[in-house]
């Protein structure tokens, strides 16, 4: 179930109907979620989600779920997995979005070091 509410997600967002994305990349969280907590699902759920937030304006839900996201990739592989870079990077996006320039650019450098580094 949960590729198919990611795969959903997706594709609502690629339309342009964001609030239908939200509704399946939240579902598609709680499947991850039972697979367990430090699941890649769930990191894949968290950013999609969190995207999907960012696009509709909705910073302050998103911030968060990006900032669990890479909490737990950071779990998973460590400091400079590879994996981090796009999570990195969207993040900034928002970051930006708010206002917070001098903090995008840490992670944009972050994310610049572990792509690097691989």
């Amino acid at each position: 179930m949960w590729e198919r509410y990611n795969v959903a997600g997706q594709q609502a967002m690629g339309q342009g109907r964001h609030a239908e994305a939200e509704g399946h990349f939240k579902l598609a969280l709680q499947e991850a979620e039972k697979i367990g907590p430090m699941d890649n699902k769930v990191v894949v759920s968290l950013n999609g989600l969190a995207n999907c937030l960012r696009q509709q304006g909705k910073f302050q839900e998103a911030e968060p779920l990006y900032q669990r996201a890479i909490d737990i990739t950071k779990k998973i592989g460590g400091h400079f997995n590879k994996d981090l870079v796009m999570i990195l990077d969207n993040y900034a996006k928002l970051l930006r979005a708010m206002g917070k320039e001098s903090e995008a650019a840490k992670l944009e450098s972050q994310a610049q070091t572990i792509f690097s580094k691989q």
